[in-house]
């Protein structure tokens, strides 16, 4: 497999741009409204530490994925809070101020999520649990400040969080198409030795995050896009954190970049099907 880390460190700056732009879309008085409803964060953070780990682990056991292949997948779908999801939340027109919130959330129970599903799988070649904290706690720094610096810019001067905002926004979007292409170039022939099943769980397992939309206790249509988009988008940075550090890495980090395509064309749809639904909603308007 190529090597993963141009994938990472692209992943790191498009965490940092991504978080910008929220930060320069968040006011105090959304995190007020949603500490009012914490209703819908905690269902959210049940899906996506309890919910999917579960169901990729149901998927791969009934599929017969084993040994790297299988615990990749489970790898993934343990690895919560994506950064990205929450710029397809803010392109879908979702709730930042939760999506901000689970990411945060997520970061920090993907700690635990990890080592905790790794343990159900029959894969013998997973880390010890204690490994790649202090790297993880990194990647949790790179994502508050950048967010810290969007919000205080907002609060001070609003004119300049919306210039900021839109060319902060152009970079993670570029950033994003980038790595998605870098990707295909660079694994497109050692994809096609993955298994059939393999891809049929990847695109199992993204529908089954993509409906996380009518998870019960979300109150209104950008708390659900919002809930769709985070689950969706897995912590691809963490997974091949964790996935170097088995006894199969170039397997392993394969099915997780593989994945992450198929997670990221099934967002990509996503997006599209909400875009319409928007536009449907104004033409009745």
């Amino acid at each position: 497999m190529s090597d993963s880390m141009p994938v990472t460190g692209g992943l790191v700056v498009l965490l940092a741009a991504t978080m910008l732009t929220i930060g320069t879309g968040l006011t105090r008085e959304a995190f007020t409204r949603l500490v009012r409803r914490p209703g819908a964060l905690a269902a959210a953070l049940i899906v996506n530490v309890v919910v999917i780990p579960a169901v990729a682990l149901l998927i791969v056991t009934v599929l017969g994925l084993q040994g790297p292949i299988g615990y990749g997948i489970v790898l993934a779908a343990a690895a919560p809070g994506g950064g990205t999801g929450a710029l397809l939340a803010a392109h879908a027109r979702g709730d930042l101020a939760l999506a901000v919130g689970l990411q945060g959330a997520l970061a920090v129970l993907g700690l635990a999520a990890v080592p905790a599903w790794s343990a159900l799988t029959s894969y013998g070649g997973a880390p010890a649990a204690t490994t790649g904290g202090p790297q993880v706690l990194g990647m949790l720094a790179g994502q508050l400040i950048p967010l810290a610096l969007g919000m205080a810019l907002r609060s001070r001067h609003p004119t300049a969080a919306d210039r900021a905002a839109a060319i902060s926004r152009r970079i993670a979007d570029v950033l994003l198409v980038a790595m998605v292409a870098y990707l295909l170039a660079t694994t497109a022939d050692e994809l096609s030795a993955l298994p059939v099943t393999a891809f049929a769980a990847f695109t199992a397992l993204t529908t089954v995050c993509l409906a996380a939309y009518a998870t019960p206790g979300l109150p209104d249509r950008p708390a659900r896009r919002t809930v769709a988009m985070t689950t969706a988008v897995r912590n691809l940075s963490l997974a091949l954190l964790i996935a170097n550090l088995t006894t199969h890495p170039a397997e392993v980090g394969l099915t997780v970049l593989a994945y992450g395509l198929v997670m990221y064309a099934a967002c990509g749809l996503a997006l599209v099907a909400f875009r319409a639904v928007d536009r449907r909603l104004v033409s009745i308007t």
